[in-house]
């Protein structure tokens, strides 16, 4: 991939700014620091303007040519940073990382992405929230620990007419294949077809949105290594059993019926990529029932054989290049169901780097990422009733859990479902915070 084609929507892009219109809500990726002195305000001033010069700050132009994708073209975010003076406690912390990341950043808004900050305790709280069609979890990651500014790419491959001569070719290169391979799969046909034919949405008043519950709990890793091994397991097989555990404890199913597991997969290959969204959402098939603390060697080679066949192509239901060509409405019915329509999804966004646990020049004692939708999950529009989200952050691994309300309840319930869930496989895990803040708040 060249800079000129990272620097053009791609179909991921593409539905995640449709989000907001086809599932009445946005994806927001949130990074929080917990830093264990106080930053000065000129220390986080400069730490805005070093990510406003980065690849956060660029909004979507539509392209002067038809073939041509949208691109992206740098942007002044004219989203302020925010700080709050009120010194935050461990009832007070939870509810003021919810405000900031329900605060509006619409795709067609100059507000492009929010950092904050406040006392807590003898340090400070630090909140980045960035809606997902700017970025994912890693390309955020990569941006925040970019130390030179981003620089759209020039000349004559970033042109409108060398992207819709590439996109024309490239469509017909993969299109040719693709025709052969579908002349004798007749499954993929039956599932285009049923795509095209399926009815749009009946205009009937959607449900009210549900803003998840959560809870953040920090683990030794090398404690998790041990647990995942001794089960037949690795680290990424054990979180997606924990992610299936929380489901079959409190999402009612039939028993016959599987859960299926989101697991986002990066495209990436170097830390530089440029692109916003550089992933696909594969849906991990896993038995429902009760919960399951033993052998995790099936899942483990279930996950490998579906993460093998996992690529580009995952996103859409045709060719890419062929996708992006198709009338909006064909376009939207052709795509694979992403994260929403799966009943958990297991973001696990592996060692955070230096650079990303120093903030404003302060080495964090924890770092925690999450992914939220605003202003809530529309539950009757998407399958999805929990996320989960594993970073290591030196020795430890944070893990944020978010989960719908009505399922999990409020923020002390969740805190002390996941608390069990951790217990049942010998893991001692530490919450950020003290979950008697919660009792008192609903979800």
């Amino acid at each position: 991939m060249n800079d000129a084609t990272a620097w053009r929507l791609n179909s991921t892009d593409e539905m995640l700014h449709r989000a907001a219109t086809d599932l009445g809500s946005s994806r927001v990726v949130q990074i929080l620091w917990r830093l264990p002195v106080p930053v000065p305000a000129r220390e986080l001033q400069a730490e805005w303007r070093r990510l406003d010069s980065g690849l956060l700050s660029r909004r979507a132009v539509r392209a002067h040519l038809p073939g041509a994708r949208r691109k992206w073209v740098p942007a002044a975010n004219t989203h302020p940073l925010h700080l709050d003076d009120r010194p935050l406690t461990d009832g007070t912390a939870p509810q003021w990382i919810d405000t900031q990341v329900r605060v509006p950043l619409a795709p067609d808004s100059t507000e492009l992405w929010r950092l904050a900050a406040a006392p807590h305790h003898e340090g400070s709280l630090v909140s980045l929230t960035v809606p997902h069609f700017r970025s994912d979890g890693l390309g955020l990651l990569n941006a925040i620990a970019a130390r030179t500014p981003a620089r759209r790419p020039r000349g004559p491959c970033d042109s409108d007419a060398a992207e819709a001569l590439g996109q024309a070719a490239r469509a017909v290169a993969q299109s040719a294949g693709w025709l052969l391979h579908l002349a004798h799969d007749p499954r993929q046909r039956a599932l285009i077809g049923a795509a095209l034919r399926r009815p749009p949405a009946a205009a009937t008043p959607p449900a009210r949105p549900q803003f998840f519950s959560t809870a953040i709990f920090t683990v030794d890793a090398a404690r998790w290594q041990e647990c995942a091994r001794g089960h037949g397991g690795t680290d990424n097989t054990l979180f997606l059993q924990i992610a299936a555990n929380l489901v079959r404890a409190r999402v009612p199913r039939a028993d016959r019926d599987g859960i299926r597991v989101g697991i986002p997969t990066s495209l990436r290959h170097e830390a530089d990529d440029e692109r916003a969204n550089a992933l696909v959402v594969v849906p991990l098939g896993m038995p429902g029932g009760p919960a399951s603390h033993g052998g995790l060697s099936d899942t483990r080679q279930a996950a490998k054989a579906l993460l093998r066949d996992t690529g580009a192509h995952s996103a859409t239901l045709v060719p890419e290049p062929l996708w992006h060509l198709l009338p909006a409405r064909h376009a939207a019915a052709l795509k694979n169901p992403g994260a929403q329509q799966t009943d958990v999804v297991a973001s696990n966004f592996g060692h955070a780097s230096d650079a990303v646990i120093h903030f404003a020049g302060h080495p964090a004692d924890s770092v925690a990422v999450r992914t939220m939708n605003v202003p809530g999950l529309v539950p009757d529009r998407a399958r999805l009733r929990a996320s989960l989200c594993l970073f290591r952050v030196g020795h430890r691994m944070t893990v944020t859990v978010t989960g719908m309300p009505a399922h999990f309840g409020d923020s002390a319930s969740l805190h002390r479902l996941v608390a069990e869930e951790f217990a049942a496989w010998g893991l001692t895990a530490r919450p950020w915070w003290s979950t008697t803040a919660h009792e008192t708040r609903k979800g």
